[in-house]
């Protein structure tokens, strides 16, 4: 396996992360501790969880799993998802932060994780608030590391100003979304990052399984199907006429290959070298024994050029811009 530097962190993790985001809910709990443990044996040493993830179920089997094999995973989970309906149940201010780790500690039985997310942005708090409240955590010695998950470049820019100025941890890595579909985050994030030595951690490489292949033109969605169940974040985020179209193109084209679309597209996210580690996310050990398959596949120079034939480098399929005064460098040409 080759390890990776969490950006300039010196802790060092799998090129893929299992998430874990399936596991206590669709994932039964025997499944779920299955392919976490085949994961460690294959030299998966990173794991993320959130706590709003099946409702703390996630959590609660992540624990199980690691009960005896803590020390071999570094172990990430997230806060600032809404987990009750009080004003104060949701958000990244100090009274929710401080009180949903201890939960998230208390649900997989440890007394740290090696990262911790704020999930998303709260508009609401201050910056200073939320980076004062990590910083504690961390010098508690609860969490060993901190990070942001879907954050836009200018406010993880204002984060890390704040850090600095105000003698702060900062955050170690951001998870943001990023596929072949989506390459938004290349004309700002991640030349930041990469200037910065921030980690990039992305999720959802497959684009909700647009990249999978079997979402096809005027089909129906196929049984069991994200689509098919209606899910909110894939009819937002992915469900574009555009993306099926590009996907049966790859398809064809990765026959040709004679590699599965699911191991090209995952090693193509691999191959930018700004990347740190990507994050599958496996219902099934059939699911991850295949997803695995992607650090077997080599990206050519003639893949890239036909990915970027589809879709031009920090856009975005069915829309996106580039402006000339911005010069897009973000797979690290």
């Amino acid at each position: 396996m080759d390890y990776r530097n969490l950006g300039k962190a010196g802790v060092r993790v799998s090129p893929v992360c299992l998430g874990t985001m399936m596991f206590g809910g669709p994932t039964n709990e025997s499944d779920s501790i299955t392919i976490m443990h085949k994961a460690i044996d294959l030299g998966i040493n990173f794991f993320d969880t959130a706590n709003m993830y099946s409702t703390g179920g996630s959590e609660i089997v992540v624990g199980k799993a690691l009960a005896d094999r803590r020390e071999k995973v570094i172990l990430a989970t997230k806060g600032r998802a809404p987990m009750g309906d009080g004003p104060n149940d949701a958000g990244a201010s100090r009274a929710h932060l401080m009180r949903e780790l201890d939960n998230s500690l208390k649900r997989m039985g440890t007394d740290y994780v090696d990262l911790y997310y704020v999930h998303t942005p709260d508009y609401q708090t201050p910056i200073e608030e939320t980076l004062r409240t990590l910083d504690d955590m961390v010098r508690s010695g609860k969490v060993r590391y901190i990070a942001c998950s879907n954050f836009r470049a200018w406010r993880l820019a204002e984060a890390l100003w704040t850090s600095d100025v105000r003698n702060l941890y900062s955050f170690s890595c951001v998870q943001p979304l990023y596929n072949i579909m989506n390459r938004d985050i290349e004309v700002e994030l991640m030349p930041l990052c990469q200037e910065k030595g921030i980690g990039v951690v992305s999720y959802s490489p497959l684009a909700r399984g647009i990249l999978t292949g079997k979402y096809r033109k005027d089909q129906p969605f196929p049984e069991g199907s994200r689509a098919s169940r209606n899910d909110k974040r894939m009819n937002e985020a992915e469900l574009r006429d555009v993306s099926i179209e590009l996907s049966q193109e790859i398809a064809d084209y990765c026959d040709k290959k004679g590699v599965s679309i699911t191991n090209f597209a995952l090693a193509w996210c691999l191959a930018n070298p700004i990347l740190t580690s990507i994050i599958i996310g496996p219902r099934t050990m059939e699911q991850f024994d295949d997803n695995m398959g992607c650090l077997d596949v080599e990206i050519t120079a003639e893949d890239e050029a036909f990915i970027d034939s589809l879709v031009p480098p920090g856009e975005h399929s069915g829309k996106g811009f580039q402006d000339p005064q911005y010069p897009v460098t973000g797979r690290g040409k």
